[in-house]
């Protein structure tokens, strides 16, 4: 399935400026940057990729007085890497685009070094592997696994938990979190009293349910995502084990919150509630996990191209990424923007309970 959004700012808006969408103040036709985005736009993550997919379109929306028109390009990669590849290769040959975007670490992985042999920057909003942002052109918008591991740590400390058992989706993403995690938990002298760790398809977890079952644990912590989360959470019910869950983002997740209610977890950063408030009142529902940062690799995109470009002709992808590269205090649906020196943009980690369905933040 294949999403051709085209958002141009019209002739109407920019007249009211006194410029046109079509020529420049000299007369010049207008350059048109095109971004394209690989995005999990069905399958079981769609409900995450239709909210970044709506910040995108609702960021685009707010670009008027610029050198450039800008352009979206939406390709659907249902959160496989092998369809990121498929995805990636037609936004660039194809389509043509200046900037790409992937979703996620699976998808991340696989993009970052298509972008980085044909120098296109890229951007991935919500990957946990650093790895992704390794070379010139990729870059990163997530809140890293350190951040994130810290704040769990902390929490289980001053909740009094002293074990846990770690059940671990071999998917890069959450592997570049459990590798800190283990670190984190040793650290602070808490037992990890079991560990059990399986491929991203798998439907039957009752013989590793059962291997950990007699194992005392204060605590299970899910680093899992969908649908292999909602599997997981309801077989270790089935099997009579009424341990409270926990974990680093896997609990957004899901599209079954009720599996997850009243338990707490570590998200990576809260949207400002600005950002919150224009979302929920533009597509009358909330932003799900990641959404501010589709929001915000839009913005990122255009002060890029606008400080690298001079409107006449388009920069090319080493001047966009030089520019992304000295990203500093940009705002966003995130806070202030700055890149580090690794070509990521870190942001906060933050304490959540699922509530009535929703999760909701108890500490930031």
């Amino acid at each position: 399935m294949v999403v051709l959004l085209v958002l141009v700012i019209g002739w109407y808006g920019w007249s009211k400026q006194g410029g046109s969408s079509e020529t420049g103040g000299d007369g010049e036709a207008v350059q048109t940057i095109k971004i394209g985005f690989s995005l999990p736009l069905t399958g079981d993550l769609a409900f995450l990729g239709e909210s970044y997919q709506n910040a995108i379109n609702l960021a685009l929306s707010e670009v008027t007085d610029t050198k450039y028109k800008y352009e979206v390009v939406f390709e659907d990669d249902k959160f496989d890497p092998a369809k990121a590849v498929t995805s990636a290769n037609k936004l660039i040959s194809v389509d043509k685009v200046d900037v790409i975007s992937s979703f996620g670490s699976p998808a991340g992985n696989t993009v970052s070094p298509i972008a980085e042999k044909v120098g296109i920057p890229h951007i991935n909003g919500a990957a946990s592997d650093p790895n992704i942002a390794v070379g010139d052109y990729n870059f990163i918008h997530w809140t890293p696994p350190y951040e994130e591991s810290k704040v769990l740590v902390t929490e289980l400390k001053k909740r009094g938990i002293k074990s846990v058992i770690l059940f671990e989706q071999n998917q890069p993403g959450v592997m570049a979190v459990t590798k800190v995690l283990r670190e984190d938990l040793a650290d602070a002298g808490i037992t990890l009293a079991g560990s059990e760790t399986f491929n991203t398809g798998m439907r039957d977890f009752r013989s590793l349910i059962s291997k950990q079952k007699n194992t005392p644990a204060d605590l299970y912590l899910l680093e899992v995502t969908s649908p292999e989360l909602e599997i997981l959470a309801k077989q270790i019910r089935e099997a009579g084990i009424t341990t409270a869950f926990s974990g680093i983002e896997s609990m957004e997740f899901t599209d079954q919150p009720e599996l997850f209610e009243g338990f707490w977890y570590v998200n990576a950063a809260d949207p400002a509630d600005w950002f919150v408030e224009k979302y929920t009142s533009t597509y009358n529902v909330a932003p799900k996990l990641a959404a501010g940062n589709g929001y915000d690799v839009v913005k990122m995109v255009v002060a890029a191209v606008e400080k690298a470009g001079d409107g006449q002709s388009k920069p090319t992808g080493e001047e966009i990424m030089k520019e992304l590269a000295k990203l500093k205090g940009l705002s966003g649906a995130m806070g202030k923007l700055t890149m580090d020196q690794d070509g990521v943009v870190i942001t906060k980690a933050v304490v959540r309970v699922m509530t009535n369905g929703q999760p909701v933040t108890v500490q930031n």
